[in-house]
């Protein structure tokens, strides 16, 4: 039969594990959430895991006991930001028959991500020899998706002029001169890429589009 301060002893065994468990989930998160603010304010290439680990309270030692490398640390980061964001959504571009609607609704909804997200995709840019190739690829992927839907709409229409036309207009590098340079709001950069694309296409007509 098993004694009652045995039973206690085991239940603070238990106790002890799962609050030792939970804080080297809280100092992990501590470290992704000082990543990720750092990545934000001074960029990828600027942060220091000296400055990761002191951002987040914690010693380097500890920084690499949860992370082995930057690219888990990275990874990791990208993944936290990523899942705050209202993504772009090319499953709801899709429905216009007509090319040129299609292309505004994507644009449209690209260029709301982009300025909801400016600071943190700006240094991420500027960063970019920085960032591992998977963290890029995954944004390729994204971006290939985007791309593939605005273009399927124009068929047989998809000139080479035609296809860098709206790899323009779907770049953030666009959407940043347009609208934080010169100043544009999202609405005019979005008529402005759709007229480009309008002439690059010969001047296809547009239902629906003013």
């Amino acid at each position: 039969m098993v004694s009652e301060g045995h039973l206690r002893a085991k239940q603070r065994r238990g106790y002890r594990k799962t609050r030792r468990a939970e804080d080297e989930m809280q100092t992990r998160a501590q470290i992704v959430d000082a990543a990720e603010a750092l990545h934000q304010t001074i960029g990828p290439a600027r942060t220091s895991l000296s400055a990761i680990a002191a951002q987040a309270g914690v010693t380097r030692a500890t920084v690499y006991r949860h992370f082995p490398d930057d690219e888990s640390l990275f990874i990791a980061c990208s993944s936290q930001w990523l899942s705050r964001q209202r993504l772009p959504n090319p499953g709801a571009w899709a429905t216009p028959d007509d090319p040129l609607a299609r292309l505004r609704l994507g644009l449209i909804d690209i260029y709301r991500y982009y300025r909801s997200g400016e600071q943190m995709l700006t240094l991420i840019h500027r960063d970019a020899d920085t960032v591992p190739p998977s963290v890029k690829a995954r944004r390729e992927v994204a971006q290939s998706q985007w791309l593939e839907t605005l273009r399927h709409g124009f068929g047989r229409r998809r000139s080479r002029k035609l296809q860098a036309a709206i790899g323009h207009a779907v770049s953030f590098e666009t959407w940043r001169s347009l609208c934080i340079t010169q100043g544009l709001s999202n609405r005019s950069a979005v008529q402005l890429m759709v007229d480009l694309v309008r002439t690059a296409s010969g001047g296809l007509g547009s239902r629906g589009l003013k």
